[in-house]
């Protein structure tokens, strides 16, 4: 890496992948403002609509393509330095669905990728993870010691990405980072995730259904600190091969969560229980973030009450899309 601050992105060529979705669009803002030369894959959609870089998509180098095509890759990544590899079928829910389609994708677009920065001598590969490779923790907070259980097969898929990547390290000496992810929020998170539903739910005063008994617990990142900690995994210097946690190492029970969007909203909607968890789906999450404060100076700023408000201003007009839910998974 040309050097290690975040002042020094200038004139660094950084391929973001899956660029249109939730945190990518975030973290192409950030690499705009700290003046990287960004190029976008966006998965091509007939419409051409762009669902979330659209008031930014002129300061991009936009390409519209697939992750699963490799000689796309090879000649899109041939000046590239720093490739952020976000794209994914990132659903919990829709994997149960279609396993196939989320195990398929999520693990031969991250082999292309490896394959095209071995070819290339690109600098580094920074790998999008998750906590839910921990499956249900044998002992919490969960540091990066823990067992891997995934529970569904978005989990194993996440799981067998981060082998592909420690193969890389070892057979090629590619320069990967590892990450793992708690339970990301904010503007522009998918529909399909709790807090958008119950954010939504709340603002037309319809009644909040949690599944279970409500007191499974989430450990939540506010999306700004999340970009922050891809800023520093893609600078910072001698973290190569390392794997890192990035959460509040706050827990927060799901049913506290819906009370405080009720409270934040001051919205007439009551808590309606389902008796049992969905499929996949485990009862805790509790992180130890202490590693990557320790080799990142890295630390949440947000608040979950902050980061709720942003998020509820978000959607306070996009409230319509309440009629949305009851489609997705």
């Amino acid at each position: 890496m040309k050097d290690n601050s975040l002042n020094n992105f200038e004139g660094l060529n950084v391929l973001v992948t899956g660029a249109d979705g939730f945190v990518s669009s975030h973290l192409c803002e950030a690499l705009i403002k700290n003046n990287a030369n960004v190029t976008a894959l966006l998965k091509r959609n007939s419409s051409g609509i762009f669902k979330n870089i659209d008031q930014f998509k002129e300061k991009l180098i936009v390409r519209w393509g697939d992750t699963q095509d490799l000689s796309l890759l090879h000649d899109m990544t041939k000046e590239t330095d720093l490739i952020y590899h976000l794209a994914a079928q990132s659903h919990v829910g829709h994997s149960l669905y279609n396993p196939y389609e989320t195990v398929f994708n999520d693990i031969i677009s991250t082999l292309n990728i490896l394959e095209v920065s071995r070819k290339n001598d690109v600098k580094r590969v920074v790998h999008a993870g998750s906590s839910e490779i921990y499956g249900d923790p044998k002992s919490v907070p969960i540091d990066e010691t823990h067992p891997l259980q995934p529970r569904s097969p978005y989990a194993a898929a996440k799981a067998a990405s981060e082998n592909l990547l420690e193969s890389y390290h070892h057979s090629y000496k590619l320069p990967v980072v590892m990450s793992r992810f708690f339970n990301i929020y904010g503007p522009r998170q998918g529909l399909d995730q709790v807090i958008p539903k119950f954010i939504l739910q709340a603002l037309n005063d319809h009644d909040i259904t949690i599944y279970g008994d409500g007191t499974q617990t989430r450990d939540y990142t506010f999306v700004s600190d999340v970009v922050d900690a891809y800023m520093l995994l893609g600078t910072t210097e001698k973290i190569e091969h390392k794997v890192m946690n990035f959460s509040s190492d706050k827990e927060l029970m799901i049913k506290d969560l819906a009370e405080i969007i009720i409270d934040l909203t001051k919205s007439n909607s009551k808590l309606e229980f389902d008796n049992q968890l969905r499929t996949g789906e485990t009862p805790r999450l509790l992180g130890n973030s202490h590693l990557a404060r320790e080799l990142l100076g890295w630390k949440t700023n947000v608040s979950i009450e902050e980061g709720l408000k942003q998020t509820i201003e978000f959607f306070q007009e996009r409230k319509d899309l309440v009629d949305n839910l009851k489609f997705m998974v």
